[in-house]
């Protein structure tokens, strides 16, 4: 192969790329045969991890495969599509990464934006002082205080307001929670619509994402309306408190509420800031038709643990059986248990500052009002078949990522 590519660029003055090579029929045999003793040479996928083999790099990829799959949600399409389809999928994502537009990666299926929580360094000195921050694809690093004077006042909309949003208001609604950029919802809204379908008996959800920070809610809803044409759901955001404006938001026929890793203020003097309090708890309940669906999920276990136990505290919600018998369970006994992490020991998980603080429970500051669950079950995967910003980063990092599903009794 060396020599046909020295022998190219003698005559061509140019290096060779891969037409050149298809153009010839010697040379596209050796090169299929280089490629075959590569892959061959790579081995296997280390147990837990991802099953693509990525050419360029001559080795399996090594994010940690989704929860559930053998692939990680980059790679996904693999798993499900034939070799075209999916090849085309993957080309779309590495466009889109080249642009640097990490935003849009989820209108591609994998929602693989850096982070699924509030960080900018900015945020919290701009809001309130007139400047807004303009580069939503830029990782942000500080979290949103939802104390802060201008978060306290409840925001109310009303039926007409609905109307104007979702073509039919009367359709089931899924809201996600704390939806950041809104990476969730833009997929469900279009690449991974019909997949989420399948997974719940056919409903055909409207899709909302409420989140604190408005100019994400802006950015997300401008892409939205550009995008318009091509979703296959009807999907809008929101900017609000949600823990102050739940029940002012009026919300359509809502059933299923997503709490997908919140921002988890480890520390004690912040413990009040948490999204899944025993009050907002009882807020989902009231909202919530008999059947209604709660999901949460959390990288930070600690955290995950006390959401569980909160939800598990309130007498209108109990384990959804059918979505833990459909997707299945997994073991979190440890956190070096995790099968992906103990396989190799370049896989250890890499754990951000949320990780770092020692943990102050919602049970230690509000004593006697919730109760530590003995025995905890963690699902298997999402159990709407669609990844968050924060999942892909879970699974290039190794992270275990504790989930749970409620229903309303």
């Amino acid at each position: 192969m060396r020599e046909r590519d020295a022998q190219y660029l003698r005559e061509t003055g140019l290096r060779s790329a891969i037409a050149n090579i298809r153009a010839d029929v010697e040379w596209a045999a050796l090169y299929d045969e280089l490629k075959e003793l590569e892959k061959r040479a790579a081995g296997e996928p280390r147990p837990g991890c991802c099953a693509y083999y990525v050419s360029r790099k001559r080795r399996f990829c090594a994010s940690k495969a989704r929860d559930g799959g053998t692939m990680c949600t980059l790679h996904r399409a693999f798993e499900e599509s034939p070799p075209e389809s999916a090849a085309a999928s993957l080309n779309a994502l590495c466009r889109a990464f080249e642009r640097g537009a990490r935003a849009s990666v989820a209108d591609t299926d994998a929602g693989a934006d850096d982070d699924d929580r509030i960080t900018d360094a900015d945020a919290d000195a701009n809001i309130g002082k007139g400047r807004k921050k303009t580069n939503m694809n830029r990782r942000m690093k500080k979290m949103t205080n939802p104390l802060a004077a201008q978060f306290r006042e409840a925001k109310a909309l009303d039926d007409a307001y609905w109307r104007t949003v979702f073509v039919d208001a009367t359709r089931p609604l899924l809201v996600d929670v704390g939806t950041a950029k809104g990476g969730f919802v833009k997929a469900l809204a279009g690449e991974r619509a019909d997949a989420c379908s399948r997974a719940k008996s056919g409903i055909e959800y409207n899709l909302l994402g409420v989140e604190i920070y408005e100019p994400l809610v802006e950015a997300a809803n401008a892409w939205t309306a550009a995008n318009k044409s091509s979703l296959k759901r009807d999907a809008h955001f929101v900017s609000c408190n949600v823990n102050v404006s739940l029940s002012a938001l009026n919300l359509p026929n809502v059933r299923a509420v997503c709490v997908q890793f919140p921002d988890p203020w480890s520390r004690g003097k912040h413990v009040e800031r948490r999204v899944m309090t025993p009050d907002f708890a009882r807020a989902l309940a009231d909202i919530l038709p008999q059947g209604g669906e709660l999901y949460c999920c959390s990288d930070v276990r600690a955290l995950a643990e006390e959401m569980y136990d909160v939800v598990a505290a309130n007498e209108y919600f109990e384990l959804d059986e059918e979505t833990y018998a459909r997707v299945g369970e997994t073991r979190h006994e440890g956190v070096d248990d995790d099968a992906s992490r103990a396989s190799a020991s370049e896989c250890e998980p890499e754990y951000d500052a949320a990780h770092q603080y020692e943990w102050q429970s919602l049970v230690d500051i509000k004593e006697g009002r919730i109760e530590r669950v003995a025995h905890r079950r963690w699902l298997r995967a999402n159990p709407y078949e669609c990844s968050t910003e924060r999942d892909v980063v879970c699974e290039g990092k190794h992270r275990p990522v504790f989930r749970f599903a409620a229903v309303r009794n």
